[in-house]
């Protein structure tokens, strides 16, 4: 996936100071599916950035200067629409639920996915947070959404710039669950509280007894620490995007 924007999500999944570099990268995410509309002095006047800073950054990627670097975004954006639909076509959700483990409830979980599918349509922001591997899984997930018009970030404890408001919704990660409570009780992340938390988990604990502050529990089956946790997860963002896109973007 040779596209400019997987190059700066690259960027910003590993970043770890705030600085006008990032920055820069969250406002094409969030403006992302609107950029043909940015021309120079609109994209420094909302973003708040000098033209040095966006020249640098547009230096960084191999451009000299904003017009074909804007130009290369908004063809990218062309290419990457046209394939999603032609890997979409035909394609059914629920065949990707042979892939997951034995021991769930089939008809329980389609219902889940779909009600996490209309809640990720109603918030303006999705937040990842989990592990490395994890959130790698989830780069195509957070690709595919974004070119949908979502923004879409991964979230590092080290960073301090992001506040967490009601129109966010987090997907956390966490094969046990209890990383959850530790980010809720960090002074940096205590305004989560205000987003819509879905934790993804395998532990049953949390089935019926959500005592860390997540609005919805999605269980992945099999043993906690798993191998394969991971592959099951790739499984559940793959099904939630194709709802997605068969039901608000087509």
């Amino acid at each position: 996936m040779d596209i400019m924007l997987a190059r700066i999500l690259k960027f910003l999944n590993g970043y770890l100071v705030n600085d006008y570099m990032f920055r820069i990268g969250l406002f094409i995410v969030s403006h992302y599916v609107d950029m043909e509309n940015y021309d120079l002095n609109r994209f420094m006047s909302e973003g708040d950035f000098t033209k040095e800073e966006v020249l640098d950054f547009c230096k960084h990627l191999g451009y000299d200067n904003y017009d074909d670097f804007n130009q290369k975004l908004v063809s990218d954006y062309l290419v990457r629409a046209q394939q999603i639909r032609s890997r979409m076509l035909g394609m059914s959700a629920e065949s990707f639920l042979d892939r997951l483990d034995d021991g769930y409830d089939k008809p329980a979980l389609i219902k889940q996915l779909e009600v996490i599918t209309d809640n990720i349509f109603q918030k303006k922001r999705i937040i990842l947070i989990g592990a490395l591997y994890p959130l790698s899984i989830a780069v195509e997930f957070q690709t595919d959404m974004i070119s949908f018009g979502k923004d879409v970030v991964q979230y590092h404890h080290s960073i301090d710039n992001i506040e967490f408001n009601k129109n966010d919704i987090i997907i956390f990660i966490s094969a046990t669950g209890r990383a959850l409570n530790n980010y809720l009780m960090d002074e940096k992340s205590a305004s989560m509280k205000d987003s819509q938390i879905i934790l993804i988990t395998q532990n049953e604990k949390y089935k019926d007894n959500n005592d860390v502050g997540a609005d919805q529990v999605l269980l992945v089956p099999g043993q906690i620490g798993g191998i394969s946790f991971n592959y099951q997860i790739m499984t559940m963002f793959d099904i939630i995007r194709i709802y997605y896109y068969q039901k608000y973007y087509l």
